[in-house]
């Protein structure tokens, strides 16, 4: 428990020192000694102490000045005044100035260890209890850079945050540009005039710099006597009032996103390690922050070149569909008179033609209700409707197709399937393009089948087919407008990837759901269901 514990005995009698030092070394302490005052504010800021144990009178400078003294820059030793009976008074006014406890001399040495480790304990508990009340405001300031988004506002609530926890007067927060191995000021309090927000500086020469390459904090109790910034480029630290700083990497993983700086902390007294935790932990909170604030940036950017994109092509679709449905209404209707007033290899043409025309025109109708759905502008007039002549209906109109490609076309469809609640229409064009994406996919001497039954509170439809498939990392995204499963299938049987996309909003639009069920090599199963009119109307 002692292990590590350091402490400078002072007293202007050096007996006392050395059966001090003797006694406390017996307990694992590292223990020195200083004759005077002024010896002991040397050894103080040469070296780190945990406690001072000290003497009340002593000429020059007395104890209790001394106390005053190095509370400036090391304000949380413990302190243990020793002294004669005659200055009882000066001990209980140094009790009162903080110091832990006071030994009457002569004393007894287990009472000189019992102060000791009872100021060491008491120090240990204040320190525990600041550091909790630290680690309570960090939450509070992590829980705020938690919600924020905006990196201007992120930098600035850090930086108060820090300089708030760790005390100090002026402080910043720089961002690196690794590319050119740049740091630009982002933030900053206190600092001077002649410095302005947005300048950069070489990483090279800098102790922010060095800082960022380390990826390693950097506490510096005083700047002109640590030689590790002898090769480094500082500021002009005669004009602050504390020559201690601190410069924290803000790491994101592996990377870092700048820096934060602290300088010259309340009352002229260096920074602790307490301070650096602090500020390494809030560090931590900030970088993490900016990176989150980063991704929603790029995700907003994403989002709004996607709706750009999506307007676009929706103006392209309105265009096209409206430009093209006039010559093709022309063309059809040509092509159909046509198609009766010829014969032979002219009527095969024609029919050439009269195909092609049908296929634009299905191409424009998927368009068309593909702008209306993605604008949900499609409305439904819901009517009772009979399943199995509209089923019946929607496969003979492919009966025609299905032969020129000599393919079997087949349905199972009960009579007495119970009614559904739909727009007929709309549920025609589901059945369309179900069917027409059979047909496309299905090979020569393949089958299309159709069937329907009743489930507790819908009707079950499904299209089989004896297609190629759809491997099963691509079922998920078959309903997606304008997908492609591969390129050179489309290509080969044609089509925009509309009908699936537009079937599945339809099916939305009824309250009943779709799925295929497919195996590469074995076909396909497209289902949908709808709800049952019956049992709305119960």
């Amino acid at each position: 428990m002692s292990e590590g514990i350091r402490i400078l005995v002072v007293d202007d009698e050096e007996t006392i020192c050395e059966l001090c030092v003797r006694t406390l070394r017996r307990y694992g302490y590292q223990v020195h000694y200083a004759t005077s005052s002024v010896q002991a504010l040397e050894m103080l800021h040469q070296e780190t102490y945990d406690l001072l144990l000290l003497d009340v009178r002593m000429p020059h400078i007395d104890g209790l000045e001394l106390m005053r003294r190095v509370r400036q820059f090391a304000p949380d030793i413990a302190i243990v005044v020793m002294t004669g009976y005659a200055s009882v008074e000066a001990a209980i006014e140094a009790v009162k100035q903080g110091a832990s406890d006071f030994l009457p001399k002569p004393f007894q040495l287990d009472h000189l260890r019992l102060a000791v480790s009872g100021a060491l304990a008491k120090r240990a508990l204040v320190r525990e209890q600041a550091r909790s009340e630290a680690l309570m405001h960090l939450v509070q300031a992590s829980e705020k850079l938690a919600v924020l988004l905006d990196p201007h506002e992120l930098i600035h609530t850090a930086l108060q945050a820090a300089m708030a926890e760790t005390q100090a007067m002026r402080g910043s927060i720089m961002l690196y540009h690794p590319r050119e191995e740049m740091l630009s000021l982002t933030a900053g309090v206190g600092l001077p005039e002649e410095v302005p927000m947005g300048v950069s500086y070489h990483a090279e020469d800098s102790v922010a710099g060095r800082v960022c390459r380390a990826g390693e904090p950097f506490l510096v109790e005083d700047v002109r006597q640590d030689p590790r910034l002898r090769d480094c480029s500082l500021p002009r630290m005669d004009r602050y009032r504390s020559p201690s700083f601190l410069s924290i990497p803000l790491r994101s993983g592996d990377r870092v996103l700048g820096v934060l700086n602290l300088s010259e902390k309340a009352g002229g007294v260096p920074f602790q390690a307490s301070d650096l935790e602090v500020a390494g932990l809030l560090g931590n909170q900030l970088a993490i922050a900016l990176e989150k604030a980063r991704l929603f940036q790029e995700i907003e950017e994403s989002y709004r070149r996607l709706q750009e994109v999506d307007r676009l092509k929706s103006e392209f679709l309105n265009i096209a569909a409206h430009e093209l449905r006039t010559p093709l209404s022309i063309i059809l209707g040509y092509a159909m008179m046509l198609r009766d007033q010829v014969e032979g290899a002219l009527r095969e043409q024609v029919m050439a033609i009269l195909e092609s025309a049908t296929l634009l025109t299905r191409l424009v109708d998927d368009m068309t209700n593909l702008r209306y759905l993605g604008a949900g502008q499609m409305s439904l007039t819901s009517h009772r409707i009979q399943l199995p002549g509209l089923l019946r209906e929607a496969a003979e109109r492919f009966r025609q197709e299905v032969e020129s490609k000599e393919q079997l076309l087949s349905y199972d469809i009960p009579e007495d399937l119970p009614p559904v609640r739909g727009d007929y229409e709309k549920i025609s064009l589901i059945v369309n393009n179900l069917l027409s994406n059979a047909t496309k996919f299905t090979p020569a001497r393949g089958s299309i089948r159709i069937w329907a039954r009743p489930e507790e509170e819908e009707v079950l439809v499904a299209v089989e087919d004896t297609g190629p498939g759809i491997p099963e990392e691509e079922q998920d995204r078959i309903f997606e407008p304008f997908y492609q499963v591969e390129d050179s299938l489309r290509r080969e049987h044609g089509g925009m990837g509309l009908g699936l996309s537009i079937a599945r909003e339809l099916v939305r639009l009824h309250h009943g759901r779709i799925w295929v069920d497919s195996q590469v090599g074995q076909g396909s199963t497209f289902y949908f269901t709808l709800p049952r009119a019956d049992r709305q109307e119960a």
